[in-house]
């Protein structure tokens, strides 16, 4: 399944008033592969999308069609429901109606949502696809070797005149091709054939990460008030606010001081009259009222938050924070819990505790300030929270909200793995598959890394439809740990796309150019289709061939 990336493409380039042999030339293309391309006939990506971004001077967003993508794949899981079936309406339909009518797309995909919750039959609520989001981009992969099995037979068809060598090439791809798509499509057929005898079409969970990435991951009146109490309340600026359009040198040097849990125990106890203390905990018992701070846990009556003394510095920063985000911004988080995408209390409540978190994370790391030091360092998730006195995780989880339209960081996705393995936390980057939960491709690095604790592991992947990602995760402890206590371990992993990962320190003495050192892998092991992988812990899901 495309997103309609070659129409945007035409209509920029019709914009600008260029033809499509002048765009082809400064792109390094073809006029008749541009052609292709703008008819939504051949995929685009990679260096090539960064070349026509370039000569159209856009930014490199406003072409990969990622929400277009996942709208399209939206209306497909709505044409394919009983309700509309009976109209035979193809991907085609939803790929015109999303390119071309895009309000309209929008306003059927609400109008099939809130089918779907009010629906009373059993059938229409066990819709196969709605039921996990992977099934969808299966599809995609599906489609995406139809693609390229198409593509390479019309080369060879339409050019006699290649050699030997290059045509065996081509066959060879074919080939391999050919056998993967039958094995995804054999894995997706048991997918479907499996009854879901209990199942709600939207999970509180799933309506939370529709609206975050709905909206990119980011969130500009939260990054607004974050920046306006940090300066009435802690007298320290946005690095925006202190650079000249004409000064770009030393920007760090111009910001004060970060934010320190000592600064935000005193603006909660002079504004709030809020004791935070420190109690001792012994056996693994908890303090006497002890109180855990996520957002929407009420106050104490005494006005008193208390810390195990094994609460580590960055974890008690943090979750003051998210409390201060409470007290000082709590309607304007209430606002953005009235979105339409969150049609239930329990989604609205699990909203609520993200997007606190979300504004902790903008107070304590200021956007342009962060996203500067990020890019002088390379990226070093360890570097970053060593000078901001943070945890490897929250490091994370604000690198993956550099989103700002004109002002982003690289594109990541987000793990997070507890001991055993099994995901907890994830944020999608639009192309790779991520479970929802359960287990991951047991050869991915955030499994390496719950292996050596406290160590940063890298590696670079190949998936089997030739997609390629660096993979950055490292597992540590999330509180203080003592003799008598076992340390509460917990991985997270970052991934970006191979084309990202020059800007990083973690492509250092890495051989990008050669595929032969990547590590091949797949979603999870049921639904992989490396057959002879040694590394299986469940077999491939299949089907008899009559």
């Amino acid at each position: 399944m495309r997103a309609p990336i070659g129409l945007k493409i035409r209509n920029h380039r019709k914009t600008k008033g260029l033809s499509q042999a002048a765009l082809a030339k400064s792109a390094g293309i073809s006029p008749s592969y541009l052609n292709l391309i703008e008819a939504n006939k051949r995929h685009v990506g990679g260096s090539l999308l960064h070349r026509l971004a370039q000569n159209l001077e856009i930014d490199l967003r406003d072409l990969t069609g990622e929400t277009e993508l996942r709208m399209i794949n939206e209306l497909c899981e709505a044409f394919a429901d009983p309700l509309l079936a009976p109209l035979k309406l193809s991907e085609n339909d939803a790929h015109q109606m999303v390119a071309q009518l895009p309000r309209m797309a929008k306003a059927l995909h609400t109008c099939f949502r809130g089918y779907l919750d009010t629906s009373a039959t059993a059938n229409a609520l066990s819709n196969r696809l709605q039921s996990d989001p992977i099934f969808s981009q299966l599809l995609h992969q599906i489609l995406s070797r139809i693609t390229a099995i198409r593509s390479s037979a019309e080369i060879l068809q339409d050019m006699p005149d290649i050699t030997a060598e290059q045509r065996a090439k081509f066959h060879s791809s074919i080939f391999s091709e050919s056998r993967s798509l039958s094995d995804t499509a054999q894995a997706l057929l048991v997918q479907f054939d499996q009854e879901v005898e209990q199942h709600n079409s939207i999970t509180p969970q799933r309506e939370v990460n529709d609206m975050i990435i709905g909206e990119n991951n980011y969130f500009p009146s939260l990054e607004k008030a974050a920046d306006e109490l940090r300066t009435n309340l802690f007298g320290t600026q946005n690095v925006t606010e202190n650079v000249t359009e004409n000064v770009t040198e030393n920007v760090t040097e111009n910001v004060t001081e970060n934010i320190t849990e000592e600064m935000l125990t005193n603006i909660l106890m002079q504004h709030h009259g809020i004791q935070v203390i420190q109690a001792a905990q012994h056996n693994n018992a908890p303090p006497p009222n002890a109180h855990k701070i996520p957002a929407s846990t009420p106050l104490p009556k005494a006005k008193t938050i208390i810390f195990s003394t094994r609460t580590s510095a960055s974890t008690r920063r943090f979750q003051l924070a998210q409390k201060l985000a409470i007290l000082e911004v709590q309607p304007i988080i209430d606002e953005l819990c009235q979105d339409i995408r969150l049609t239930t209390d329990s989604s609205k409540s699990l909203a609520f505790s993200a997007l606190t978190a979300y504004f902790a994370g903008a107070l304590i790391f200021p956007y342009s300030q962060f996203l500067t030091s990020a890019q002088e360092c390379g990226y070093d998730v360890d570097f970053l929270s060593q000078h901001y006195g943070a945890s490897f995780e929250q490091i994370a989880h604000r690198l993956v909200t550099l989103r700002r339209s004109g002002e982003a960081g690289i594109p990541f996705g987000f793990l997070r793995a507890d001991p055993s393995g099994y995901l907890t936390k994830q944020f999608p980057l639009p192309g790779l598959i991520m479970p929802n939960a359960g287990h991951a491709c047991p050869l991915w690095a955030i499994y390496a890394s719950l292996r050596s604790p406290n160590v940063v592991v890298r590696q670079v992947v190949s998936f089997a439809d030739g997609s390629r990602y660096l993979f950055i995760a490292k597992t540590s402890s999330k509180q203080v740990e003592t003799f008598n206590d076992p340390p509460v371990l917990s991985a997270i992993m970052l991934v970006c796309n191979l084309v990202h990962s020059d800007k990083t320190v973690y492509a250092n003495t890495l051989q990008l150019n050669d595929k032969k050192l990547d590590i091949p892998v797949g979603p999870t092991c049921n639904l992989c289709v490396r057959v002879n992988c040694a590394h299986r812990n469940s077999p491939m899901a299949s089907v008899p061939i009559h």
